[in-house]
């Protein structure tokens, strides 16, 4: 399979019939080559009626049905893992982005050096404009990624999502996982379309969500390989400061003539400290044997796996 257009939706009925159609046309204009997968996230309006209806004429449809709402980074699980094709490319199902605009657009887009494919958002007029460039911002500095709107439509490459691991609402930073393990992404401006129906999932609580997850994908993609940098440095600045304070101590002591040593806080602070830093490095020693152990774990399985091939 050439293309894979995915398309999760929730409650968006009165899109669906427009949208697969705009789908259609979009990917005939790159290629005849091509499916559509609709994950519905545990819609209530009866979504999935009108996908069945239209998967009469059009057997390159393919719909999967979650039974309640598990979030779009399930959705994703489950529909990344039903693409099959070379190039996948991501929409929404509220016809923001229209894709028989789109589609040709992301699939030209790519040349041989390139892994991702990111559409930015023209002429955009909504609330949430302000929101966005923060949360772009902010991965632009965590991640050392220059593009202004990675948190809209993509394309991928299918090499990318065999490399993905999405987790939480991680799905916000499919673009930044991905660069930080080599990939290469570019950005190519798109048409932005206001909703004309259903319900915007968005809401003012995903802002300190995203702002915690951006840093935990940050430390867990630093720090997973080698987990001993933040918890040996930790440790070691703890223990070097101790060391400092006693030392300041003694000198003050029996120098200065200066009685410190009846400063009971200061001496049960630097040995918390003390304490604390060891704590720390036997964290690092510890989260280095899980790390193994995964490494292990994993290479032994794709072992099993290329046997059974």
């Amino acid at each position: 399979m050439q293309l894979s257009v995915f398309i999760p939706f929730c409650n968006e009925k009165e899109n669906l019939a427009e949208l697969i159609g705009r789908v259609e046309k979009g990917c005939r204009a790159v290629t005849d080559d091509f499916e559509l997968v609709l994950v519905d996230d545990g819609s209530r309006d009866g979504g999935s009626v009108i996908v069945e209806e239209n998967m009469k004429t059009r057997p390159w449809i393919k719909l999967f049905r979650h039974k309640k709402n598990r979030g779009l980074t399930e959705a994703m699980n489950t529909g990344f893992a039903k693409c099959s094709g070379d190039i996948i490319a991501f929409l929404p199902a509220d016809l923001e982005s229209l894709p028989d605009e789109d589609i040709p657009i992301l699939f030209n887009a790519f040349t041989p050096d390139v892994d991702i494919v990111c559409g930015h958002r023209q002429h955009r007029r909504e609330g949430k404009i302000f929101l966005s460039k923060i949360y772009n911002e902010i991965s632009m500095f965590l991640f050392g990624i220059n593009l202004h709107d990675m948190n809209w439509i993509k394309a991928f490459r299918r090499d990318c999502l065999e490399d993905l691991e999405l987790r939480s609402d991680w799905h916000r930073f499919l673009v930044q996982i991905l660069h930080m393990k080599g990939y290469k992404a570019i950005e190519v401006p798109v048409n932005w379309h206001k909703r004309r129906s259903g319900k915007s999932h968005f809401g003012l609580k995903r802002i300190p969500i995203s702002f915690f997850d951006s840093i935990a994908v940050k430390f867990v993609m630093t720090f997973t390989k080698a987990p001993m940098r933040i918890f040996g440095s930790m440790g070691f600045i703890q223990l070097f400061a101790s060391l400092a304070i006693v030392a300041w101590m003694i000198y003050s002591q029996f120098v200065l003539n200066n009685q410190v040593f009846r400063m009971r806080p200061l001496l049960y602070f630097s040995l918390g400290l003390f304490l604390s830093g060891l704590i720390f490095i036997f964290m690092g020693f510890l989260a280095e044997l899980i790390v193994s152990l995964r490494d292990e774990i994993r290479k032994n399985g794709k072992k099993d796996e290329d046997k059974n091939e």
